[in-house]
Order: C-alpha cells, then sequence, then structure tokens
C-alpha cells in the first residue's frame, strides 16, 4: 500500500476538481474508476482527493450517476458480442464498486462528526441548520445533494429531533418562508409548496431510519425482489440463453396479440354481414 500522498498535493488536485463543471466531474471520476492514468495527477493523489471532506460528497453524487448511466458511461463496442460486453460491463461494475467503497466510508465518518456536531446545538441553531438543509435540496436543479448532513439528520441520535421540528415546519410552514421584497403571491406561496413537499419527503424518510439503513440515504427502503435478483444473475451467467428465452417469449407474446387481433375483426365482420 503507497503512501498519503503531501498534503499540499491533495489540497491542489481537491481544489482542481472543486473548480470543475458538473460534467467535467463526473467525467474525470469515470476516467478514474475506469483506471485511465493522468500523466498530470497519480491515481493515488486522485484516490485521496476524490475522499477528500470537500470532495466526499459531490464524489458519491458522480459515482450514483454512473450507476445510473452505465449504458452510457460505457456503450456497447462496434463489433463487440454480447458475450464480450456483459463480460466487460461485470469487471466495470467491480471496479466502480471499489472505487466508491472508499468514499461511502469517507461520507459515513464526516457524517459522524456532522452528528456530533448537530447534537450540541440549542433548538434554534438546529433549526436554523435544518432549514437551510431542506431548502438546499428542495431548490435543487439536480438529484445531488449533500449525503453528509442527509446521513447526520437521518441518524439515530439526531432523527427524533429532526422529526419533531419537521412536524412543526410542516404545520406552519409559511413562517419558515417569508416573502421577499417585491415577491408577487404566486411565487411566494410556490416557494412554500416547494418546502413542504420537501418536509413530506423527508418526514418519510425519518419514519423509516430507525428501522432501515437505506431511508438514512434518502432512498424509500423496499422490500426484496428475488425474482429479479435470480434473473440478473441468469442474465450474467448465461446471457445468450436468455436472450433466447427473452426472444421466445416475445414471439408466443406477439403470436397471442395476432390471434386476438383475428379473433376480433372475425366477429366484426360477422357482425356486419348479421346487420346487413
Amino acid at each position: 500500500m503507497s503512501d498519503q500522498p503531501p498534503a499540499k498535493d491533495i489540497t491542489a488536485e481537491v481544489t482542481r476538481l472543486k473548480d470543475m463543471s458538473h460534467q467535467a466531474f463526473f467525467e474525470a471520476w469515470t476516467l478514474f474508476v475506469l483506471g485511465v492514468v493522468d500523466q498530470q495527477v497519480p491515481q493515488d493523489l486522485q484516490a485521496a482527493a476524490f475522499r477528500a471532506p470537500d470532495l466526499a460528497s459531490r464524489t458519491l453524487t458522480a459515482a450514483d450517476r454512473v450507476t445510473r448511466e452505465l449504458k452510457t458511461v460505457l456503450p456497447r463496442g462496434v463489433g463487440e458480442s454480447k458475450r464480450e460486453y456483459q463480460a466487460r460491463m461485470n469487471n466495470f461494475r467491480t471496479q466502480l464498486h471499489q472505487a466508491r467503497q472508499p468514499i461511502l466510508n469517507a461520507v459515513e465518518d464526516l457524517a459522524l462528526d456532522e452528528v456530533e456536531f448537530l447534537v450540541q446545538l440549542d433548538d434554534e441553531a438546529f433549526a436554523d441548520e435544518w432549514l437551510r438543509f431542506v431548502k438546499q435540496v428542495a431548490g435543487a436543479a439536480r438529484s445531488g445533494r449533500d449525503y453528509v448532513q442527509g446521513l447526520a439528520f437521518r441518524s439515530p441520535d439526531v432523527a427524533p429531533r429532526t422529526q419533531a421540528l419537521s412536524v412543526q415546519m410542516k404545520r406552519d410552514t409559511e413562517r419558515y418562508v417569508p416573502a421577499e421584497e417585491g415577491e408577487s403571491r404566486k411565487a411566494h406561496q410556490a416557494r412554500v409548496a416547494q418546502l413542504r413537499s420537501r418536509l413530506e419527503a423527508e418526514l418519510r424518510f425519518l419514519q423509516y431510519t430507525l428501522n432501515y439503513a437505506a431511508a438514512r440515504w434518502g432512498r424509500m427502503p423496499t422490500a426484496p425482489n428475488h425474482r429479479l435478483q435470480a434473473m440478473r444473475l441468469l442474465v450474467e451467467k448465461h446471457p445468450e440463453e436468455f436472450s433466447q428465452l427473452l426472444n421466445a417469449v416475445r414471439t408466443d407474446a406477439k403470436t397471442a396479440r395476432d390471434e386476438v387481433r383475428r379473433q376480433r375483426r372475425y366477429e366484426r365482420r360477422s357482425a356486419t354481414r348479421q346487420a346487413n
């Protein structure tokens, strides 16, 4: 295992990455996951920067986007067989999991520090922190959020306090969203509705957070879908056989639809002849 890069180098790389646009940052993270070597920045330095406190939350957002856009990030090559593409995709998933885990660990560690900070706040300061977080998420133009604060507010040590405050804010939302000078009533009501909607979503997460780890990340827990899991395993291990089965099922379904259409045409024609 290599030594930690010098702090000044990490700081410089963090600054460089922070100044990137969202798309450029996303592409830099993707290349890092793929193992593409940047001649200017050693990989261990990039790894340290991506999990640094100032970037860990943004990196995790990029990692989640890669997961959602896997086929766009890793398109099938010209002349590449389905089996080859599936093998390359599985290898990339492994690389992504390995690169993402240190980021997850960093975010969790930062969240523990944030929990300690939130616990010692008085009610007014706590309310200010929570309102700032919820407003930031409600007004975000994209799905990314500050994972660190989100995890802290939904942690077992803080969630009951967050929930009580959220209920209070939802009952009297306008008190927390005062009208701005020159703002129309319609625009003001839109901001109030936006904050109330976000509070309702957070209350759903908080309701589950003590029992489900997924809800701490701002995701609703779901029951395991064993049928879907088995199907994914079949696709990974036997892609050609799965493709053949899928085509056979589609063919059968098309045949059934065609038969239904023929039967309906026959019934319409018979009804027309009888009417004449």
